[in-house]
């Protein structure tokens, strides 16, 4: 694996393909991991929308593939999302996972619990379908 290079350019806000304006899913672009994966640093709010029924995330970086990442233009939007509805959580717990729309998680840290890498979950996955429709349904 080669060593993690940072992200260069005039930003590290990135925003996931196919998302702008007021849909726009905006995180920072930590590095960049053997030249075609960014780890992503998502607001903590995001992690609602991945997993329901999980505790208060606090810090959540996924790992998503540099072709997925666009720059970020004036009008969108940096907002976290807000919550899902109960009927949205339902919906969300009987989604398949597809394994091409799938990205790993990097890093996952729950209040008042140490930070767990991506050795700590090295098949916990977030679904990019559900982060690009996570604002739209807002």
């Amino acid at each position: 694996m080669d060593t993690p290079k940072p992200v260069t350019g005039p930003s590290s806000m990135y925003r996931l393909a196919g998302t702008k304006g007021a849909s726009a899913v905006i995180g920072e672009a930590l590095k960049v991991q053997d030249d075609n994966v960014v780890c992503w640093k998502l607001h903590p709010a995001y992690a609602a929308w991945f997993w329901p029924l999980m505790a208060k995330v606090v810090d959540l970086v996924i790992l998503v593939p540099l072709a997925e990442m666009e720059a970020v233009d004036a009008g969108d939007s940096t907002l976290p999302p807000v919550p899902p509805t109960e009927a949205q959580k339902t919906t969300i717990l009987k989604m398949r996972e597809l394994p091409a729309d799938s990205a790993r998680v990097y890093t996952l840290a729950l209040k008042g619990k140490q930070a767990l890498v991506h050795k700590a979950f090295p098949t916990r996955v977030a679904n990019l379908d559900i982060l690009r429709s996570c604002r739209r349904l807002n």
